[in-house]
């Protein structure tokens, strides 16, 4: 369900891999977020939230957008992952997390829970959508 009560809901996922620290995220949320040149990344801890926001020009702490040949964008980040974990009760142990998310079109944002997570064993290291 989208944030903005649209009618065409989008399928938004990443992966969350604690044991490289890395953030996969798949085709259909770079296109719902407008297929920005930039990801700003965020955590909110009271609603335990991870957020992602689409931003066409760069600014303190965003990540360029680079796809491999499958579409798909990698994010490292140790101090991230780590803070992400910390917020988590369902990410404790090393390993790949399907997240489903959330759009809101007003701020080119995707929100995803960290409560309903879904530990994911056949898509582990291969940043392949499930």
């Amino acid at each position: 369900m989208c944030l903005n009560n649209s009618d065409n809901a989008q399928n938004l996922t990443i992966l969350v891999n604690t044991k490289y620290s890395r953030i996969t995220i798949h085709k259909s949320t770079l296109k719902a977020l407008r297929e920005p040149a930039f990801i700003q990344l965020g955590y909110n801890a009271g609603k335990r939230r991870l957020m992602l926001f689409g931003v066409d020009t760069p600014s303190q702490n965003t990540v360029r957008i680079r796809l491999n040949k499958k579409g798909y964008c990698y994010i490292h980040s140790k101090s991230f992952m780590e803070g992400l974990m910390s917020v988590s009760d369902s990410m404790k142990e090393q390993g790949t997390y399907l997240l489903k998310g959330e759009l809101d079109k007003q701020l080119t944002a995707a929100y995803f829970s960290l409560s309903d997570v879904e530990r994911c064993f056949d898509c582990a290291d291969k940043g392949e959508e499930k």
